[in-house]
Parts: structure tokens; sequence; C-alpha cells
């Protein structure tokens, strides 16, 4: 490396003119020119995917499985970076002209064209997931990058896969993905659906099980055997104690397989999907909580979320994950405080960004559910 006078000096004399030419560049007489927000909008209007800086998704493809379960194919702009099979994305759509966000797994492995594939159960009070299954072919989307680390750790060990309704979709990307990395290795899958309502994918599963001889494809149907419980696991799968496990369902299933595994669970990897509010002391401390404007106002208790109590109250905050991962339920503290539940952390009384799904009151709050809506 030249670290010569002469060196040092052309980089000193360089950072001040590059800052006179930002200041510029800065300037509002050149305006729209250096507005990129503005050239952003224009490009969109040529092609509804471009951005500079988000991910976006043209839907190129509808699949119908079930009455509720529908897939969607999208073709990524470049700014997204790729995923892991087992991991999972936020889905963001304009509804009603708010945009709003969910945590989707992604349900196919990564394919040499690109292309994404969501598969979507429709909620019963799910704005995103209805909204979803509205979209037609050539509609454009908003993406997060993949998150998560739910996935089949390394090695030869022989594995167990357990899932129930739409928990079954990052399952799909899982087998999909060893099919092709470690088609010798021992795969056991049981799914749980019901056969009066459709089993979630079971024909692709069969499908799949058809191509790959290695994996044991188990289909329980609830209609028929009742709700799978933790004596029905170990009789499907004997050697269920030798398996690296994988589980993802909804929360009362993720409990019964919790129950097998009691003693156990640093052989268990679980995904949960659904929202499930933690319980809260009923003598716990309340606070007030002023959100947005027009101004609405809930309580919420000293251990509770945020989101939790906000949802409790009747209100629609953006939220996806509910973990404190993707970060769609960011908003701006304007004042009081708050206890992070992940880490503990306390907060000052100033403005602050914090997440709704991992932030308990500790006084009374003040929140602006825009992120950038306070910022001078």
């Amino acid at each position: 490396m030249d670290r010569s006078p002469s060196a040092s000096s052309s980089r000193a004399d360089g950072a001040p003119l590059r800052g006179r030419i930002a200041r510029l560049w800065r300037h509002p007489l050149l305006a729209p020119l250096n507005d990129g927000a503005a050239w952003e909008r224009a490009a969109q209007l040529l092609r509804a995917d471009f951005s500079l800086t988000e991910v976006r998704a043209t839907v190129v493809g509808v699949e119908q499985h079930l009455p509720d379960l529908t897939s969607l194919w999208l073709r990524p702009n470049r700014r997204f970076r790729g995923f892991l099979p087992g991991q999972h994305l936020a889905l963001t759509l304009n509804v009603d002209g708010a945009r709003q966000s969910r945590c989707f797994s992604l349900s196919q492995a990564p394919r040499a064209d690109g292309l994404l594939r969501l598969t979507i159960k429709r909620q019963p009070q799910g704005v995103v997931s209805a909204a979803a299954h509205a979209l037609k072919v050539g509609q454009t989307v908003g993406l997060s990058q993949a998150q998560g680390r739910f996935a089949a750790r390394p090695g030869d060990q022989p594995l167990l896969l357990i899932s129930a309704g739409s928990g079954v979709t990052p399952m799909i990307a899982i087998v999909q993905g060893l099919v092709v990395k470690q088609p010798q290795r021992s795969l056991t899958l049981i799914h749980c659906g019901n056969s009066s309502s459709g089993i979630a994918c079971a024909d692709e599963l069969n499908d799949l099980a058809r191509q790959w001889p290695g994996l044991e494809l188990i289909l329980h149907d609830s209609a028929c055997s009742g709700r799978l419980n933790p004596a029905q696991i170990a009789a499907y799968v004997p050697d269920w104690q030798q398996r690296e496990a994988l589980a993802c369902g909804p929360s009362a299933f993720m409990a019964m397989v919790e129950q097998r595994y009691a003693g156990r669970l640093a052989q268990l990897q679980q995904e949960r999907f659904g929202f499930v509010a933690a319980p809260v002391d009923p003598d716990a401390p309340q606070h007030k909580v002023r959100f947005g404007d027009p101004e609405q106002v809930f309580t919420a208790a000293a251990g509770q979320s945020l989101l939790n109590a906000a949802i409790a109250a009747g209100l629609q905050p953006r939220h996806g994950c509910g973990k404190g991962i993707c970060r769609s339920c960011q908003c701006r503290k304007r004042s009081g405080s708050v206890r992070n539940l992940l880490t503990n952390a306390i907060s000052g009384n100033g403005e602050e960004l914090i997440q709704l799904c991992i932030s308990t009151p500790l006084s009374a709050l003040d929140l602006d559910p825009q992120p950038q809506g306070t910022n001078r």
C-alpha cells in the first residue's frame, strides 16, 4: 500500500471535494433530478417490480389447491438475495390503501429459474391472506429478504419431519432440497390433516414419495384417527429417539409435539405459525397506550407485548412474524418507556424505534405507527 505523503494528501484533498459535490447534488434547485424516489416511481411506470432499494416480485402463476389454500408463483427482482429450504419471508400487500405484511414459508426449494412459491392458507380474520388469495397474474407485491434458521442440520443423521395443516409448506421445500443434496438420507414425514376439508398438499407429498424411495410419508387423517398424539408419533416412527426432528404447525399441535419431546427439546427444531398471545399476569400493572393518527387508545399490561394488547383491543397494526425478526411491526415511540421481551433491555423515555411484538410497556406510551413519521 502506498503510504507516501503525496498519496495521503491526495485523499485529504479529495474528501472535501466529494463533500462539496454531494452537497451541490442535494440542492433543491436540482430537483427532481436528484430525487431517487421520483426516479423510482417513474421507472415503475415501465416495470412495476423495479426498485433501487426494495425486493419486489411479479405474480407469474396462481395454483388453487383447496378452497382455502393457494400457491403464488413469484418472480422477484434483482434485490432478492436467495434463500435456503425451510426459510420464510414477509409478503407486503396494499390492503384498503395501507401496506400490510405477514410472514409465510417458502414452499418450493430454490429453482434454476429463480421463481419463488408461497403456499398460503386463507385465515378467517386474515386481511393479508385474503388479499393474497385475490392476487392475479401480473400484479406486483413486496417481499422481505428470506429469514429464519428452520432447516435440517448438516450430517447424515436420520430425520423426522412433523407438520399439520399449512405447516407442511416449509417441509416440502426441505424435502425437495434433501432430494438433490442428500438423496441417501433416511427421512420420515408425518403430515396431519382432515380429509373432510382436504389434507394440505397431499397430492404433491405423494408425488415426492413416489419419486424418492428414501422418503417414508405418513398422512395422518384426523377425521378418521383423531388428532395426532405423542403415543401415535412413537407408534408411527419407533426409532423417533434416534432422529433429528423438525416440527411446524399451529400452537396446540406444537404443544403436543413438545410433550412428546419433553426432556429431548435439543433434538427438536420448531417453526410456529399463527398468532399466539402469551399468558399475562392478571395482577400486572396496566398502562395506557396512545397509538396512531387519528388517535386510538388501548391498555397493555406489563409483561404483555404491545402487539398482543393492540390486537386484543380490536386494532390491526402492521405485523408479520411476531418474533422480532421481520420488523413489520416497527413503529416510533414518541414518549414512555418499554422493555424488550427478548433482551430485557429497558428503553429511555424519549423517541426511538421499537417493535410492537417484542416490547412491553413500563409506563404510559405515545406511539406513531409510521416509523418514519416523526423523522426530521
